[in-house]
C-alpha cells in the first residue's frame, strides 16, 4: 500500500528567480483557463482528445516546458470533472477562473531535488520559461529529515506545486511511501485512545491485561483558547464586522489544527514504546447526534474536531507501520474495566465509581482502558460480545 503527504519547503532568496516564477504562475493560469474554455466548448473531458487539439499550439505560443503544459492540462482536467459533478447537485454551480497565482503542478520531467556540498545542503533543479533553474530550499529539522530520504531513495517522490504566499513561494512536495498491508493478531500490543475535552485524549497501552504508560492530554488551555474566540466573535458580529469574524474562525481553526498534530504525535510517540503496538479508537460516526449536554456544551462538543484528531492519529500510525483499529464506542464509558458491570451511575463527572465491585478510576482512563480491552474481546471477523452488540465489523485499517 502506497501512503502520501505533503511537505511543505520554502524556496530560499526567491528574488533573482521571482521573474521566472511570476512568469511561469501567470502562464500557467492563462494555460488551465484555455483548457477549461476548450473542454466547456467541446464538452470533453479527454486529455488526448485536448492534446490533439492544443499541444502544438499552446506550447508554440506561451513557450513553456511540454511537462508543464501536461502537467496543466491534467489539473484542469481534474478541475473541470470535479466541476461537472458539483454541477448535478447545483446547476449555478459556476466554471471556476483561475488567477494568475494559482499553484503550479511540477513533475519529475521539470523537477528535482539535488544534494550539495553547500550550507543549505538541498536544491530545486526546476524548468520555468526560458530555461532551467536552481534554487535553494529552506525549511526545519522535519523538513530536511524527508529532503534526505528522498535523495536516498528511501521516500518517492510525487508531484510538486509551486506556491505563492505574499511575498514568498513554497514547494508543496507530495511524497509517497510504500508499507505492507498488516493483518493483525493476538501477538500485537493495544494502545487505547479516548477522546474528550477536559482531556482531549487519553492513552493507555495495556501490557499483559495491565494498564501502563498512561497519558493524559490536558485540554483546559484549548477550552479557554475556544471560549475567547467565541466572546470575540459574538462581539464582532454585534458589531457588524462579518470579515474580522472569518479572520479569527481561519485563526481558530489553525490553533486547533496545531494542538491536534502535537497531540498525535504524543501518542505515536507513546506507541511506539512497545513492541508491535496497535492503536485502538472508538468509531465516532455520528457522534453529534448522539451528543445532549445543554446548549453552551452541545455548541463545544459540535464544533470540536475529535475525526481531524483521529485522522491525524491514523495517518501517522499508518506512516509509522503501525495498525489502527476502530471499535464500537458504546458502554466504554460505564463499564468497570475490572468486573465489567455496566450502568449510567457508575460515571460521576470525571470519576469512575463501580456500583457492583467499588472499583474507582479516572472516568476517561477507565474508558481508555475498556477501549483496549475490546481488541483482546474480538477476535477478527467476530461481530458481537463485549462492550455489546455491534452494527458492523470493526474496522481494521491502516489509513492514508
Amino acid at each position: 500500500m502506497w501512503l502520501v503527504k505533503t511537505v511543505r519547503v520554502k524556496a530560499f532568496e526567491p528574488t533573482r528567480v521571482k521573474k521566472q516564477f511570476m512568469a511561469l504562475l501567470l502562464e500557467n493560469s492563462r494555460l488551465m483557463n484555455e483548457y477549461l474554455s476548450l473542454m466547456q466548448a467541446h464538452q470533453t473531458t479527454s486529455k488526448q482528445h485536448l492534446h490533439l487539439l492544443s499541444y502544438e499550439r499552446l506550447t508554440q505560443a506561451l513557450k513553456l516546458p511540454a511537462a508543464v503544459v501536461q502537467t496543466a492540462r491534467d489539473k484542469a482536467v481534474q478541475i473541470y470533472r470535479s466541476h461537472l459533478a458539483m454541477k448535478k447537485d447545483g446547476p449555478d454551480c459556476k466554471l471556476p477562473c483561475f488567477r494568475m497565482t494559482t499553484p503550479v503542478r511540477l513533475d519529475r520531467r521539470c523537477f528535482n531535488i539535488i544534494e550539495t556540498k553547500n550550507k543549505l545542503t538541498y536544491v530545486a533543479a526546476m524548468s520555468v520559461k526560458g530555461g532551467r533553474v536552481h534554487v535553494p530550499l529552506l525549511g526545519q529539522r522535519y523538513q530536511y529529515r524527508q529532503l534526505r530520504k528522498i535523495v536516498a531513495g528511501e521516500l518517492k517522490l510525487g508531484s510538486v506545486e509551486l506556491v505563492k504566499r505574499g511575498k514568498d513561494f513554497y514547494f508543496h512536495l507530495a511524497i509517497k511511501k510504500e508499507t505492507p498491508d498488516i493483518d493483525p493478531d493476538y501477538s500485537y500490543t493495544p494502545v487505547g485512545v479516548d477522546l474528550g475535552l477536559i482531556n482531549l485524549s487519553t492513552s493507555v497501552i495495556l501490557k499483559g491485561g495491565r494498564p501502563c504508560n498512561i497519558l493524559f492530554q490536558r485540554g483546559g488551555n484549548a477550552l479557554e483558547m475556544r471560549k475567547r474566540f467565541a466572546t470575540f466573535r459574538a462581539s464582532l458580529s454585534r458589531a457588524g464586522k462579518f470579515r474580522r469574524i472569518r479572520e479569527t474562525t481561519g485563526k481558530e481553526r489553525r490553533c486547533m489544527r496545531d494542538i491536534n498534530h502535537k497531540i498525535s504525535k504524543s501518542i505515536l510517540a507513546q506507541a511506539n514504546q512497545t513492541e508491535k503496538p496497535i492503536i485502538v479508537m472508538e468509531r465516532l460516526t455520528y457522534i453529534r447526534e448522539r451528543i445532549h449536554r445543554g446548549k453552551k456544551l452541545n455548541a463545544m462538543l459540535h464544533s470540536w474536531a475529535f475525526a481531524q484528531l483521529q485522522e491525524f492519529i491514523a495517518y501517522k500510525a499508518a506512516w509509522a507501520g503501525i495498525p489502527v483499529m476502530y471499535i464500537n464506542p458504546k458502554y466504554t464509558s460505564q463499564q468497570c474495566n475490572k468486573c465489567g458491570f455496566t450502568s449510567k451511575a457508575n460515571r460521576l463527572g470525571r470519576s469512575f465509581k463501580c456500583g457492583d465491585c467499588g472499583y474507582e478510576l479516572n472516568a476517561d482512563l477507565n474508558a481508555a482502558i475498556n477501549i483496549a480491552k475490546a481488541y483482546k474481546n474480538f477476535a477478527p471477523g467476530y461481530r458481537s460480545g463485549a462492550l455489546g452488540a455491534r452494527d458492523s465489523a470493526l474496522t481494521l485499517q491502516a489509513r492514508a
